[in-house]
């Protein structure tokens, strides 16, 4: 049976985003959608691919990844001043890199159809 280490950081990162945004942001909704989606990819990541999903991704992939998600977070702190969308940024990029990466659930799903 696979780890559920991908539900329990999912659970609280959607914790920690919701106390943020109801605490500081003071944007329950969006706190909540954003909370929410933050929840569901971690669901999904250990689901489609249990264990360890992000040795799937070359280390190149990796690194440019972390670069855009730390540039994003950056910027929507430094100079945007809206942290939650960054958070939206950062989690749409790692989704993206993680699902399209050549060893990634796209491509194994591709892959069985052929």
């Amino acid at each position: 049976m696979p780890s559920t280490y991908w539900e329990r950081v999912g659970l609280v990162l959607a914790v920690l985003i919701l106390a943020y945004a109801v605490v500081v942001a003071q944007n329950v909704l969006f706190g909540l959608f954003l909370a929410a989606v933050v929840y569901l990819l971690a669901w999904l990541m250990h689901h489609v691919s249990p264990g360890r999903p992000f040795e799937e991704m070359s280390r190149e992939r990796t690194i440019a990844t972390g670069l855009v998600v730390v540039a994003a977070l950056a910027y929507a702190v430094l100079i945007a001043a809206n942290v939650l969308l960054g958070i939206v940024v950062a989690a749409t990029v790692v989704f993206v890199a993680w699902v399209t990466n050549p060893y990634g659930p796209v491509a194994r799903w591709l892959g069985r159809r052929t």
